[in-house]
This record gives C-alpha cells, structure tokens and sequence, in this order.
C-alpha cells in the first residue's frame, strides 16, 4: 500500500527537496503552499502524516494544527526554522507528534517519519518492552531484568503514558495532565522528581539514562530502540 504524505511549505526550495527525498523512499506526496488549502483538502481525503511549515503566509501552522486536532488524529510532524524551546512546547501541545528544526538531515528526517506512522499501527499490543524492562498493562506488572519492580501509582502513570506514547516526545505539561490533571499544569518539577525515580529503578545508569531521555526546556522521550 502506497503511503499518502501531506505537505504543507511555502517555501519552495525546502518543498522541492521534500519532495524529491519522499519519493525517492516510494511515498505518494501531496503539495499545498497555504494552511487554509492544505485543511480544506483534508476534510475531504485520507493521508497517513503530515509535514507542516509553521511559517505559512494565509494562516500560522500553530492554528493550523489546533484546527486540526479539533477533528483529525493524524500524525503531524513539524518542520519549522522556529527553535525556541517555546515554539515546539507550544507545537507538541497542540498536538503534532514531533518536531524538528530546520535545517535537518535527510536520514533524521525519514526515521522521525517512520517512527510516527509506526506508533498508529502498533499502540494496541498487550505488552511493551524496552532494554531490560517488560510491562504488562493488563497485569500492571513491571519487570528488570525478570525481577518485579514496585512503581508507584504516578510513576506507573508516567512509564505507561510514555510507552504508550514511545519515541514521541512529551511535554511536561501533557505528562502533568494526563497523569495528575489539569489543575497540576505548569508544575513541570513534579515530572523531573518522578522521571528521576524511575531512572534509579529501570535505567542500568540513571545519570546517563539510555531509555527515559530528557528533551531540554520541552519534556521527555522514551526511546525503545
């Protein structure tokens, strides 16, 4: 099955290489220089990602993305020269499933795209496992190394909505909503205190943590691979 990819950049240089780079890889590409177009098209067609320019002339990409999530679970990948730390909390946020900064590498680029369309086909497994560690959401049993490991309920919270969530970077405040509500939003210390227990009890080092990754000023990202 041929995979359908929505591109939405003004900027035309960066469109034609996006192109030639996809098609190069088998995917079948859509083009639209304006946001407003690009949704249009969508309330209409079927693609299986999208990679969204935040700096569009008809319609910011940020709006773009809430217009979106307002109906559509599609995985958005941004692609922004925008890098503040602020821009890509505000993105993930919204609700794009990754960021990345221009300019980029062609190779980031395609396993950042393979990661997002695997995590819509793979989210409905029994079990998860990374390194060392097994969970089995169903048993709310964690394992290292074979051995059970005992997790609190809000570090259970997290380890579970970030497996759920793999190779996906998480703000803090989407961890703070999920896992102690709306009303703990801002309070990204909470999340660094837990992400650190649960380093000391699943990473083999927690000062150099090979699985929890921590995403400067933006959140956090468990890595599987």
């Amino acid at each position: 099955m041929t995979i359908k990819v929505l591109i939405v950049e003004d900027n035309a240089a960066m469109q034609s290489f996006l192109t030639t780079l996809l098609k190069n890889y088998g995917y079948e590409l859509i083009c639209f220089e304006q946001g407003l177009d690009a949704l249009q098209y969508l309330t209409n067609h079927n693609v299986e990602l999208i990679l969204l320019d935040l700096g569009l002339d008809d319609i910011d990409g940020q709006d773009v993305l809430i217009n979106l999530r307002s109906w559509s679970s599609i995985p958005v990948i941004v692609i922004s020269a925008r890098f503040s730390d602020k821009e890509k909390v505000q993105a993930l946020d919204n609700g794009a499933n990754d960021y990345v900064t221009k300019p980029f590498s062609a190779p980031e680029l395609m396993a950042r795209i393979r990661v997002a369309l695997r995590q819509n086909q793979d989210n409905q497994v029994n079990q998860f496992e990374f390194g060392r560690v097994k969970v089995d959401p169903i048993a709310r049993l964690v394992l290292c190394d074979g051995k059970e490991i005992h997790l609190t309920k809000i570090e259970y919270g997290i380890l579970l909505l970030l497996l759920k969530n793999r190779d996906k970077v998480l703000t803090h405040n989407q961890i703070l909503e999920s896992v102690w509500g709306k009303n703990y939003i801002d309070r990204p210390e909470y999340v660094r205190v837990h992400i650190g227990q649960l380093r000391q009890k699943l990473e083999q080092n927690p000062a150099a943590p090979e699985y929890l990754k921590t995403e400067p000023g933006v959140g956090y990202r468990l890595i599987t691979e």
